[in-house]
């Protein structure tokens, strides 16, 4: 064997570490890191729903419910086992995507999930996509032109946005656009039924543009206008603000001096070799509100009683429906962790030198 042939079968530093961070190493340590959260939110959510001092069956069972049947239900929803053998049993259910039955809906969790998510999943990616686009820009004409009435506005929107809880800019929107002036409705998601639109995707606002019926378009908008509008003047502060600071740090750098130097236009320096720096620390924000937003939207849904998972998870605590509770949870972290991820592979198109 020639010393070349002996060398290629050799492994050195530079390869080991290749191989250790190459795309699927990062894969696998994303899908670990996924696993470990995940076990560890059930773990904690399950200890917390056996310490709690109530008692399921007799909720499952009715209040009117005699001692024999309250033991019924407890033997049914396997409560009479050992909290550890619970566990293990209710681990191996999740291995096989079973999140087990409802005590509220008498029907498999993951089938009122899958009813929930649609409406869910509207208000959240309308909301961010308000809150991302608008508090980027806003953010970008706040930090270049620092001075004027439209300085004075964004910063009261920046303020009252910051101090006002949710629930309270729910309550006036409400009151003032829905109860005293009845331009809008006060609560409840459209209704595909009434303006016979097929539930195709379960979204309101979708499944009427896929019909292409211009009175169910506006209704599903008129629909969405105050639970959308409470999520982005709550969020879009932190947004716009963020972006200011971040972008007026940007715009004072040597760089940018330089580049307007060189006649670099005014519009290239600004939303190509500013805008890409300044980004990061908005996308890291971005990134922890969009994975906070399955749990954010809880109150926005029970103000508004808009039926996704916010309301379901609500409705769950309430009637203490803890296997409702336990997958509202797991969804919750889930989601979190990926977007996590999601957001540290969008580090490195914002910045190739991040690895």
């Amino acid at each position: 064997m020639t010393d070349t042939e002996q060398d290629s079968l050799v492994v050195g530093p530079e390869h080991e570490n290749r191989f250790s961070s190459g795309p699927t190493a990062n894969f696998a340590k994303g899908l670990l890191w996924l696993l470990v959260v995940v076990l560890a939110a059930v773990s904690l959510t399950f200890i917390l729903s056996r310490v709690i001092p109530a008692d399921p069956a007799r909720l499952a069972a009715g209040l009117e419910a005699g001692p024999d049947q309250v033991a019924q239900v407890r033997q049914d929803l396997g409560l009479d086992k050992p909290v550890v053998v619970q566990y293990v049993n209710y681990l191996g259910g999740l291995i096989s995507g079973d999140f087990g039955d409802s005590i509220r809906t008498r029907q498999p969790v993951i089938n009122d999930l899958l009813e929930a998510l649609p409406a869910s999943l509207e208000l959240i990616v309308v909301s961010f996509t308000m809150i991302a686009g608008l508090g980027i820009l806003l953010g970008i004409i706040w930090a270049y032109w620092p001075r004027g009435l439209h300085s004075v506005l964004l910063r009261i929107i920046a303020v009252a946005g910051s101090a006002m809880p949710v629930f309270w800019v729910g309550l006036l929107l409400q009151v003032g656009l829905a109860a005293n002036i009845d331009w809008l409705p006060i609560a409840g998601s459209f209704n595909h039924r009434k303006y016979g639109v097929d539930e195709i995707t379960g979204s309101g606002l979708l499944d009427s543009l896929i019909s292409m019926d211009t009175s169910a378009i506006v209704e599903a908008i008129r629909r969405l206008v105050l639970p959308i509008t409470t999520i982005v003047f709550h969020n879009i502060a932190l947004t716009m603000t963020l972006m200011r600071s971040s972008m007026s740090e940007q715009l004072q750098r040597p760089y940018v001096q330089a580049a307007r130097a060189r006649g670099v236009s005014e519009s290239k320096v600004v939303t190509v070799d500013a805008l890409r720096n300044a980004l990061n620390p908005v996308v890291t924000m971005l990134g922890l509100q969009l994975g906070w937003s399955l749990g954010g939207v809880v109150i926005v849904e029970v103000i508004f009683s808009w039926p996704g998972i916010g309301l379901y998870a609500f409705s769950a605590f309430q009637a203490f429906d803890y296997n409702a509770i336990m997958a509202v949870t797991i969804i919750a972290t889930a989601s979190f962790v990926l977007i996590n991820s999601l957001v540290n592979r969008i580090y490195r198109v914002l910045d190739p030198r991040i690895t």
